[in-house]
């Protein structure tokens, strides 16, 4: 098992925007791919400091990961998601 672990920010002024995208098109964005075992997603309790969001996603594998990040609607998901976010960050975690 795998962890995708996705950082980022809400650009100024997109919080409404994003708050909506949340609730609608990118709510369910993981969940719904086979291979997908958890989502959990985390908000900073500090407000302003970076990252303000994450998310952390546990796959059952590398491949799986590649799968869905290849998927003309999740590309397209992620296209918009991009235009509402910064500072994006990722990694790669596997448990020790």
């Amino acid at each position: 098992m795998i962890t995708f672990e996705y950082r980022f920010d809400i650009l100024p002024g997109k919080a409404a925007g994003y708050e909506k995208y949340a609730k609608g098109a990118g709510k369910n964005i993981w969940s719904k791919y086979k291979g997908v075992k958890a989502v959990r997603k985390y908000k900073s309790m500090l407000g302003g400091s970076s990252p303000q969001r994450i998310v952390q996603v546990d796959l059952d594998s590398l491949a799986t990961l590649e799968k869905i990040l290849s998927d003309p609607g999740f590309r397209k998901a992620k296209e918009k998601f991009h235009g509402m976010v910064t500072n994006v960050g990722d990694s790669l975690l596997v448990s020790v």
